[in-house]
């Protein structure tokens, strides 16, 4: 299973949105056959609360894959191991599918609201048609920003 590295969020702003950490996924690059990420922090599984996650569409995922076959959707949802699409429910990212719009944030789209039980596996999980290999996508981006509270905590600094 790949990994998605989050990272703490160093801008203003998007502290001041209430993230405390994020990530960006280049599609054609870091989905691997199969489409599941499991996000880290650390070098870490998660374990702790999530208060609240986003996904940023940047780039649409083209419908034509590597291959050369073309995708009839391209799909990304996030959550954990009880809950798949808890967090972010099913999103259309792939081209003439009707997708998200760039630019667009979804935030909690799921079923899972603030302080939700406290979480141990987040992945986010990308799911294709069509093209059966998520992996050979051809393009798309997109940014997460997560509010994350370790159960262990987390050094303070001001």
């Amino acid at each position: 299973m790949s990994t998605l590295a989050l990272k703490k969020v160093g801008d203003i702003q998007t502290l001041a949105l209430g993230y405390t950490h994020e990530a960006s996924i280049d599609i054609a690059a870091d989905v691997p056959t199969g489409g599941v990420l499991n996000v880290t922090a650390g070098g870490s599984q998660l374990a702790g609360k999530i208060g609240k996650a986003s996904v940023i569409v940047d780039e649409t995922v083209p419908a034509a894959s590597t291959s050369g076959t073309t995708y009839t959707g391209y799909t990304i949802i996030m959550g954990d191991d009880g809950d798949t699409d808890g967090l972010i429910a099913s999103a259309q990212l792939c081209e003439g599918q009707t997708p998200v719009a760039e630019g667009t944030i979804l935030t909690n789209t799921g079923d899972d609201v603030y302080l939700a039980p406290a979480i141990d596996n987040l992945d986010i999980t990308f799911t294709s048609a069509g093209e059966a290999d998520e992996a050979l996508a051809n393009g798309g981006k997109v940014r997460v920003l997560i509010e994350y509270y370790p159960t262990a905590g987390a050094v303070f600094s001001n």
